[in-house]
């Protein structure tokens, strides 16, 4: 992981291509607590991932979500699949345990 991906113990999950919903959880049932609208200049931090509901939009299709700094989870189809290829494997928080993980 190269020191650009990894800042102070959180990870780049990058700008978002499409607008996004920011949920209490990693699915879609889970209530959404903001919207986020494409932005080039927003470089988007996270401090963890999990495998959580299947999530398609378009030709991507992901499982993969992240815990974003700012607060929720938010589909990693959201984000630039290259950014997201590279995030790191040790921020992994098993789906058995996302609801026990505290900050």
């Amino acid at each position: 992981m190269s020191a650009e991906q990894q800042v102070s113990g959180f990870f780049r999950a990058g700008p978002i291509w499409r607008d996004a919903n920011v949920r209490t959880g990693p699915s879609l049932g889970s209530r959404i607590i903001e919207l986020l609208l494409p932005d080039d200049g927003a470089d988007y931090r996270a401090d963890a991932w999990t495998v959580g509901e299947e999530v398609v939009e378009g030709t991507i299709i992901s499982d993969i979500w992240l815990r974003l700094v700012r607060g929720g989870w938010c589909s990693a189809v959201n984000f630039d699949q290259d950014i997201v290829a590279g995030i790191p494997e040790e921020c992994q928080i098993p789906p058995n345990e996302v609801g026990q993980a505290g900050r």
